[in-house]
């Protein structure tokens, strides 16, 4: 099988700090994989957050995670300040991947993630197509 590459596109969308948390440790004394998906995820609602939107509300419409890959690069411990990188890539009409690269701050890769995001109307329980205003801001901060 194939190790698995998450290339990274040339516009970031969005960019945070966090700090490595007590609760991010596994028992080998370094940042768990588990937390990484955490991290991600934390970094794509503030994302929304920053736009005025939540991950179940974009002009009604929310979101659902349909996979998720992690490739790994180096070691991250309590409590270190990690910067995390947001990209888009591969957008369709109902989807878009979402691309994290998860830095130290001074600059040495942690890891890199991709979430597979769908579209989601929740009063109807099934995929629909992208809000407009999503994709007019994603265009928008690319090009920032």
């Amino acid at each position: 099988m194939p190790r698995i590459k998450i290339d990274i596109p040339n516009h970031k969308i969005f960019e945070t700090s966090l700090s490595v948390r007590i609760s991010d440790i596994n028992f080998a004394g370094h940042l768990a994989h588990d937390a990484i998906l955490t991290l991600t995820h934390e970094c794509r609602a503030r994302f929304f957050y920053s736009h005025g939107w939540t991950e179940i509300n974009v002009e009604g419409k929310g979101i659902v995670v349909s996979d998720v890959a992690i490739v790994y690069k180096s070691e991250a411990f309590f409590p270190d300040d990690l910067n995390i990188q947001l990209y888009v890539d591969q957008i369709s009409t109902k989807s878009l991947d979402m691309l994290y690269v998860i830095t130290h701050k001074d600059g040495k890769e942690i890891a890199r993630a991709k979430t597979a995001i769908v579209f989601f109307d929740y009063s109807e329980r099934k995929p629909c197509p992208i809000p407009a205003v999503f994709l007019s801001v994603i265009k928008k901060e690319s090009k920032n």
